[in-house]
């Protein structure tokens, strides 16, 4: 069976929950007049990762284990490698990220240029039925808001957010060598510098049976964040 492919839209700011700036001049180009809306199938069906790449910088959604989604956002250097600015470990109960029905579930990003050409602020967000994640970083202060949380990172680049089917919680922030040799940062790479890393994705949990998916699909999760544990466990 051919898998689905990723589902692109784009959609005004407002619908999808953002305030644009109206003194942002450059709101009204192509690159950022909307946000790109990834389907349920980007992220939550059939893969383990989603990515959305504006101009100079990428950010990635990566499915890792029964409990833990990773959002990374990265910018590329001039010599083809990138340089992680921010990734959020986002922790929930076994299967939090395919709770619901699919049409209950999305991720996307939203960019806003500034008047000279530098990336501004970037939004990305996971929603998964009454559950909506979103994590902000400006470029130009090194400041990153987790939900209603402004975060300075002095230097750290790595936060773990936990509980987020609940209420959640910033736990920790950390600081990882930052330059990735590839076009973006690479969920390996980033668990091998920091090994305790391991522990946060609680890998010994099983993703859970959910009877409003297909059981082939749910099984197909499952093992998919079983070889991605394992990989990451044989990393470090």
């Amino acid at each position: 069976m051919t898998p689905p492919q990723p589902v692109v839209r784009v959609v005004p700011f407002e619908q999808a929950g953002i305030t644009p700036d109206p003194q942002n001049t450059r709101l009204h180009t192509p690159r950022n007049i909307g946000v790109i809306l990834l389907a349920a199938t980007a992220m939550f069906g059939c893969g383990t990762a989603a990515r959305v790449q504006f101009a100079g910088t990428t950010s990635n959604d990566i499915r890792v284990s029964a409990s833990v989604v990773v959002t990374t956002i990265s910018h590329n250097e001039a010599d083809g490698t990138s340089t992680l600015d921010v990734a959020v470990f986002w922790r929930g109960s076994p299967g939090w990220f395919t709770a619901g029905d699919q049409g209950a579930q999305s991720a996307g990003a939203a960019s806003t240029g500034l008047s000279d050409g530098r990336p501004g602020p970037q939004t990305h967000f996971i929603g998964v039925g009454p559950v909506r994640l979103e994590v902000q970083f400006d470029p130009g202060t090194g400041l990153v808001q987790i939900q209603d949380q402004s975060i300075s990172l002095q230097s750290r680049n790595v936060i773990l957010v936990d509980e987020v089917d609940g209420t959640p919680r910033v736990i920790e922030t950390i600081r990882v060598e930052p330059r990735f040799p590839r076009g973006f940062a690479d969920i390996d790479t980033l668990v091998r510098r920091h090994p305790p890393l391991v522990s946060f994705l609680r890998c010994d949990a099983q993703f859970p049976d959910q009877p409003q998916h297909n059981p082939i699909e749910v099984a197909m999760w499952r093992q998919m964040t079983d070889l991605t544990c394992a990989r990451l466990r044989d990393a470090r």
